[in-house]
């Protein structure tokens, strides 16, 4: 049957961290029996982009798309196993070169349709379609078919066995009959990406441009109408109204508060929880620009103060990140070396490279054109602008000049991710639970994935496929240890902390569940008093 994910949390360090399950679950209250009523309004800082999984690079969105309003073939479990979904059950061949997954009969779509293998293998299709360019389309790279048997059987023909298949599936299933008609450039741009036909628990009732999104019950949902009526994102970019609104109640729920937030929020309705996160926080350089060759970016990683960071912004809720992978990774390897903060190595670095404050005006030069950088944040994130204030001081002590860049959020995406307009950038990603960060690294990902740096390695791509192909963890493991080594020494980012995650609600809020798969996981069971 499935493998099982928690496999993922065997370092002994993890396991410590994260006691004996292998996981931190903070629960709101929990009662059974409870009438479905309610509303629950949930306070975030930026519009969404996509409701469609194919498209969309907004966290909330893809968290609302997986867990609100499409039905993977499986989910994660509270233990980190494999439960079924929208397949009741799947097995393998006995050479594990044939994954066969059983649906469920009674799932339909919100407008009356049924959901069937034909969506399945419709998916699928539609994911590895250059055209479509899903980011991460890498995923299916080992899968040769994915073909019908019946209504409701799909048999999955792997190109060779692999362990990570069950995870590579877990793609949110989309309607056949309402993309099937389209072609691949109308489906990225069609009326659907806002106005989505699900089958999960909820479904789209309004969504308001960068005002609010509404979702309501799906009152046929296959496991059964969830507890509330409808949820609400409320959407408002300035943290300090979030924060007056989560204190007056007007919000119920406010993810990813920053730690100095947390002073602001005592009193007895308002509960405060912490929890070890998996979002790597990292300034990404853009290669394409002539000043960042690679000793300058080790220069400026050595002059970056981790420790500074994550004391003085995070009051101590994180860790430093080191590299490519997160401790959580079943391939993180232990003994890795992070770049030690120095200014007398960075400076070295920078005179190697022809950088020298020729005019003695702090700044250095080169050629005449001064060390100047530009770093681009989102205003949706208070956290990432303070970050760079902090880190252009930092580097102002080596002689760089640093400027910085605030920019909404849909506008950002724009910049970065199509058009390549950055020098620098604060981001974050979500890792996941199992190892492939092609569509992070591979050159293939600068045109189709999310290579957005414009990192070249041949080594890495050689490695992303060596590791990726592997029969078995103990061979790939090798493999994804010098991958991490070479990323740490390239330095295409500066790897910046792991942020522990912090959320508050109001205790009205009941029956949910916090922990690593997602704030939503268990939406459907969410109550309010």
């Amino acid at each position: 049957m499935a493998r099982r994910a928690r496999e993922y949390f065997q370092k002994s360090f993890v396991i410590l961290l994260f006691f004996s399950l292998g996981i931190i679950f903070t629960n709101c209250q929990n009662t059974t029996n409870v009438n479905a009523d309610g509303t629950v309004v949930i306070g975030i800082r930026a519009d969404f982009d996509s409701l469609n999984e194919l498209n969309a690079a907004d966290t909330d969105a893809l968290q609302v798309i997986q867990y609100f309003l499409f039905m993977p073939l499986t989910r994660l479990d509270r233990n980190l196993d494999f439960a079924p979904y929208l397949a009741e059950k799947w097995t393998f061949s006995e050479d594990r070169l044939q994954l066969t997954y059983f649906l469920r009969k009674d799932v339909y779509w919100t407008d009356g349709q049924k959901t069937t293998a034909d969506d399945v293998v419709y998916t699928y299709q539609l994911a590895i379609n250059p055209d479509i360019a899903y980011p991460a389309a890498s995923r299916f790279d080992l899968i040769d078919t994915v073909c019908k048997i019946d209504d409701y059987t799909v048999l999955v023909q792997l190109k060779k066995a692999y362990p990570d298949v069950l995870f590579d599936m877990q793609i949110p299933i989309l309607p056949k009959h309402i993309l099937g008609n389209l072609a691949p450039d109308e489906v990225l741009t069609a009326p659907f990406n806002r106005q989505p036909t699900g089958n999960g628990p909820f479904k789209l009732g309004e969504w308001k441009a960068n005002q609010r999104i509404v979702f309501e019950a799906n009152e046929q949902h296959a496991i059964g109408r969830p507890k509330l009526d409808r949820v609400i994102f409320s959407i408002i970019p300035d943290e300090n109204i979030l924060l007056t609104n989560l204190r007056s109640g007007i919000i119920d729920l406010m993810p990813r508060m920053t730690p100095e937030n947390i002073t602001q929020i005592q009193q007895s309705d308002i509960v405060v929880q912490s929890f070890p996160g998996k979002i790597f926080t990292f300034i990404g350089w853009n290669l394409n620009r002539q000043m960042f060759t690679k000793p300058v970016r080790q220069a400026f990683t050595h002059a970056i103060d981790k420790t500074e960071i994550i004391e003085t912004l995070l009051k101590g809720y994180g860790r430093p990140a080191i590299g490519p992978l997160t401790p959580l990774a079943w391939a993180f390897d232990e003994e890795l070396q992070d770049i030690p903060f120095d200014n007398e190595k960075a400076e070295r670095l920078l005179v190697q490279e022809g950088w020298i404050d020729s005019d003695d005006d702090g700044i250095r030069d080169k050629n005449g054109d001064p060390l100047n950088v530009t770093i681009k944040v989102n205003t949706a994130s208070q956290l990432r602008q303070d970050v760079a204030i902090l880190v252009q001081a930092q580097l102002k002590k080596i002689g760089v000049r640093v400027y910085i860049q605030r920019v909404e959020w849909n506008l950002f995406i724009q910049q970065v991710f199509r058009d390549a307009d950055f020098d620098a950038v604060i981001l974050a990603w979500d890792t996941d639970f199992t190892v492939n960060p092609t569509d992070l690294w591979h050159s293939s990902a600068i045109d189709n994935g999310y290579n957005f740096v414009a990192y070249k390695n041949a080594r890495i791509d050689q490695l992303l496929e060596l590791g990726r192909n592997a029969a078995n963890r103990e061979i790939a493991k090798p493999y994804w240890s010098e991958f991490q080594r070479i990323i740490i020494e390239d330095c295409p980012y500066t790897f910046l902390f792991i942020q522990d995650n912090i959320v508050a609600f109001n205790q009205r809020l009941q029956g949910c569940e916090f922990d690593l798969r997602s704030l939503y996981v268990n939406i459907y069971a969410w109550w309010t008093k």
